[in-house]
């Protein structure tokens, strides 16, 4: 009922607060995302939204915000869909980083990656 409200809030910061707006729908059933997302995406460019929900390393909020996408959803869905087939997290949080041209995400996740396989491999050698 006060979505729309809090919602705007966000979106009239300057920059446009749109990661914790989308923070904000993540606990709400899927009828009142869906509805919040299409006023989201009706107060902001499709492509900024996808790109911050994919920023939270939220692949369940990105597909509905390219399904709901008016601009050639399809192109949205193929990424996802190669996203959510990989398997390690740090992996797809790379590919994330690196898709949104953040490298220092993108370098983090390859750095922490790097980190659970040493220490991986240092268990399995003290076998």
């Amino acid at each position: 009922k006060r979505m729309p409200t809090i919602l705007a809030t966000f979106m009239c910061q300057t920059p446009a607060d749109i990661a914790s707006a989308l923070q904000i729908l993540a606990p709400l059933s899927t009828d009142e995302r869906n509805d919040a997302l299409m006023y989201l995406l009706f107060l902001s460019d499709a492509g900024t939204v996808y790109n911050a929900a994919l920023g939270l390393y939220g692949l369940p909020l990105a597909l509905p915000v390219a399904q709901h996408s008016q601009r050639g959803p399809c192109k949205y869905l193929v990424s996802l869909g190669a996203l959510k087939a990989i398997r390690s997290k740090k992996h797809q949080h790379y590919n994330i980083g690196s898709r949104l041209n953040c490298i220092c995400w993108a370098l983090s996740a390859c750095a922490k990656h790097m980190e659970l396989m040493a220490h991986a491999g240092m268990r399995l050698s003290n076998l």
